[in-house]
C-alpha cells in the first residue's frame, strides 16, 4: 500500500478552469463596453454643447458653452473614465498608439512644441487638453467596434438630438431663435446656428441609406425617414450656407465614391480617382463656384461663405512671421488675440478658415502634414475593396464625411484639430479598417 502525498514538494500552479476564464473575460468586456459607451455619448453631448437657455443674441453669456459648469463636467469626467479604460485594456491602447501614422506624429509633436512659443500658454495648454479628451473616446470606440457599430450608435444620438431640437424650438422660441445681427435664424439647443447647421448636415449623410430598399418597412426605416426630414428642416431654418452646401456635396460625393469603388482593380480605381480629382477641380472652377455664389447670396453673404475676406488679408502675413511652430495651439481662438491682430469695423471672432487657423497656431509644416494625411485617407478609403456591400456603404460615408469637413474648413474655422462639434465625427471616420480591431487580441491572451 502506497500513499501519494505532495508534502515537502513544491505544488505546481493551478490553472483556472475554462469556465472561470470565460467569466472573467465576459466581465472585462462588459466593463470595457460600459466605459467606452459612456465616454462616447458624453463626448458627443459635450461636442455639440447642447443646453437649455443659451442667450438668443450671439456673444452674450457663455462662450460656446465652455463656461457652463455642466459642459466642463462633461469634459473633465472623461479623465477618470479614460484612466479606468486604459487600466482595463492597456495592451490594446498601446497597440492603437503604435499604429499612429508618422504624419499624425508630426502634427502631435508640432502641437506640443507650439506651447514653447505660445503667445498665450495657458490657453494653448487648456486647448490641447480639451482636444485630447475630444479625440480619445470616439477613437477608442471606433477602433474596437468598427465603423458600422460606431455609426449605428452615433445614429441614435442624431435621432435624439433632432427631435429634441425640434421640440425646443416649438416650446422655447425665445431661446432657440437668434436675435441681433442673426435675427430670425434658428439655433435650437446649440450655441450658434452654424453649429446646428453643420451637425444636422452630417446627420443627414449618416442616416441616408444608399442601398436597395427592402420590401418590408422596418422600425429603423420608419424612424430614420422623419428624422432626415427634421434634419433638413433644421438646416434650412439655421440659414447656414455652409450646411446647405455640405448636404448637397455630401450626397453627390457618396454617389461618386460608390461608382469609383465598383470599378474592378485597385490600379484602375486609383487612376480613375486621380482623373476624377482633376475633373472635380475643373468643375469647381467652372460650375460649382457659380452655384456656391448663388447659395451664398441667397443667405446674404459673399462667395467666401463668411463675409470675412478682410480677416484673411490681415492674418496671412502673421503666418510668415512664425512658419514652423506658429503662435501656439489655439491662440487665435482667443478673443483678445483676434482683437489685437485684426482691425475691422466689426468684431472678428474667428479666422473663418480652418487651414489658416492651423498654420497660425501650430505652423505650416503641421498644416501640410495634416492635409496630406486626410487626403491620403480619403484616397485609401475609396480604393480599398470591401467584403460586403454594407462595409462599402460605410466606407463611402466615411470618405464623404472627411471630404465635407475638409471642404467646410475652407469656409469655417476650427473644423479640424479643435474641440469642435465636427471633430469627434471626423475622428470616427478617419481609421482605415471598417471592421473592429482584433488582430492582436488573441496574441495578448496567449501571453
Amino acid at each position: 500500500m502506497t500513499i501519494d502525498t505532495d508534502i515537502g514538494f513544491r505544488q505546481p500552479p493551478r490553472r483556472m478552469s475554462n469556465s472561470r476564464v470565460n467569466k472573467l473575460l465576459i466581465r472585462k468586456e462588459t466593463a470595457s463596453r460600459f466605459l467606452l459607451t459612456s465616454m462616447f455619448y458624453l463626448m458627443l453631448w459635450r461636442a455639440t454643447g447642447m443646453w437649455y437657455g443659451y442667450p438668443a443674441v450671439f456673444g452674450e453669456g457663455s462662450e460656446g458653452g465652455d463656461s457652463l459648469l455642466a459642459m466642463k463636467a462633461l469634459l473633465y469626467c472623461q479623465i477618470p473614465l479614460l484612466g479606468l479604460y486604459i487600466c482595463l485594456e492597456p495592451q490594446r491602447v498601446l497597440f492603437y498608439f503604435k499604429s499612429i501614422s508618422p504624419l499624425v506624429v508630426v502634427v502631435i509633436v508640432s502641437s506640443v512644441c507650439s506651447l514653447l512659443v505660445s503667445i498665450d500658454f495657458g490657453a494653448s495648454l487648456r486647448g490641447l487638453a480639451a482636444l485630447t479628451l475630444f479625440t480619445l473616446p470616439p477613437l477608442f470606440y471606433r477602433l474596437k467596434y468598427g465603423s458600422a457599430e460606431t455609426f449605428r450608435a452615433f445614429s441614435k444620438f442624431i435621432i435624439a438630438a433632432a427631435f429634441l431640437n425640434l421640440a425646443y424650438i416649438i416650446v422655447f422660441p425665445r431661446f432657440a431663435i437668434m436675435g441681433g445681427s442673426y435675427a430670425g435664424m434658428v439655433k435650437g439647443l446649440f450655441y450658434h446656428k452654424n453649429i446646428m447647421g453643420q451637425f444636422c448636415a452630417i446627420g443627414v449623410i449618416v442616416l441616408l441609406s444608399f442601398s436597395r430598399p427592402k420590401r418590408s418597412l422596418t422600425w429603423s426605416t420608419l424612424i430614420k425617414l422623419p428624422t432626415i426630414a427634421v434634419l433638413l428642416l433644421l438646416v434650412l431654418l439655421s440659414r447656414s450656407s455652409t450646411a446647405v452646401v455640405m448636404v448637397a456635396a455630401g450626397i453627390g460625393t457618396i454617389f461618386a465614391i460608390g461608382i469609383v469603388q465598383r470599378i474592378p482593380g485597385t490600379f484602375v480605381r486609383g487612376g480613375v480617382l486621380v482623373g476624377s480629382i482633376f475633373l472635380l477641380g475643373f468643375v469647381v472652377s467652372s460650375l460649382y463656384l457659380g452655384l456656391a455664389a448663388s447659395i451664398a447670396e441667397g443667405f446674404g453673404k459673399d462667395l467666401t461663405f463668411s463675409g470675412r475676406t478682410n480677416i484673411w488679408e490681415q492674418l496671412l502675413p502673421l503666418v510668415y512671421e512664425r512658419p514652423l511652430l506658429g503662435h501656439g495651439y489655439g491662440a487665435f481662438r482667443q478673443p483678445w488675440v483676434m482683437e489685437e491682430y485684426v482691425n475691422l469695423a466689426f468684431d472678428a471672432r474667428s479666422v473663418h478658415n480652418t487651414y489658416l487657423g492651423i498654420a497660425l497656431d501650430i505652423g505650416v509644416p503641421a498644416m501640410l502634414m495634416w492635409a496630406l494625411f486626410t487626403f491620403t485617407r480619403i484616397c485609401k478609403k475609396i480604393i480599398t475593396e470591401q467584403r460586403t456591400s454594407k462595409s462599402l456603404e460605410w466606407q463611402s460615408k466615411e470618405a464623404a464625411i472627411i471630404l465635407l469637413v475638409l471642404t467646410g474648413g475652407m469656409m469655417e474655422a476650427n473644423m479640424m484639430l479643435a474641440p469642435n462639434v465636427l471633430w469627434p465625427i471626423m475622428v470616427m471616420a478617419l481609421p482605415l479598417s471598417s471592421e473592429h480591431v482584433v488582430s492582436r487580441r488573441k496574441a495578448y491572451r496567449r501571453r
